[in-house]
């Protein structure tokens, strides 16, 4: 199909419904947790390629680059999640001490986090789209995430409206919408400031 050739509001739905379907998918994909990783690297890859008009369906490629990344997307996942279990711990440990000292290590503990979330932001989105070792794709996010603050800041905030959206919003309205289109839709938003730091990389 050339969504192309669509009217925009047939286009728009035309969208929507494969974004749906890829939702479905992705969250059928990360139930063994271990796949969160591959799951979220072809998920930025064909979003990616759908928001640069690229893409047609979006499921049989999302399929395709899951079973590419697999291993990289793995190995990546599980060295993001030691490190941030292991933020998190410190981050629940050190408060409760009740005394200066352990309030500014918390406040370390918490920039370090964000750069960790901002890391983690790049790191799936590079498995996705570029051929490279798991440990250097981590490494070129962390370059990333410090050469492009603007963009950076942009990314997070739309995790800060994410997060305000699941945790104001009834418990009924979120498990509605997560189904729905609960990961692709900030995916995607996320994916338009991506387009903007990899094309110099792509040339």
């Amino acid at each position: 199909m050339n969504a192309g050739k669509l009217n925009p509001f047939v286009e728009t739905i035309n969208m929507l419904f494969n974004f749906f379907i890829l939702n479905l998918v992705f969250l059928i994909t990360c139930l063994p947790v271990i796949t969160i990783g591959a799951a979220l690297s072809s998920l930025y890859y064909v979003v990616i390629k759908e928001t640069k008009g690229e893409a047609g369906y979006l499921v049989r490629p999302y399929l395709r680059e899951f079973r590419r990344n697999f291993k990289n997307g793995t190995i990546a996942f599980l060295i993001l999640t030691a490190i941030g279990a292991l933020l998190l711990f410190n981050l629940l440990f050190w408060p409760v001490q009740g005394n200066p000292f352990s309030y500014a290590v918390t406040g370390v503990l918490a920039v370090i986090a964000v750069v960790w979330l901002a890391v983690s932001h790049y790191t799936y989105p590079l498995i996705g789209r570029f051929v490279n070792t798991p440990l250097r794709s981590v490494r070129n996010a962390w370059g990333l995430a410090l050469r492009n603050l603007k963009k950076t800041f942009w990314m997070l905030l739309i995790d800060v409206g994410v997060a305000g959206f699941y945790l104001f919003f009834p418990l009924k309205v979120v498990l509605l919408v997560v189904p729905l289109c609960g990961v692709v839709v900030p995916v995607y938003w996320q994916a338009r400031i991506l387009i903007g730091v990899f094309e110099p990389y792509e040339r």
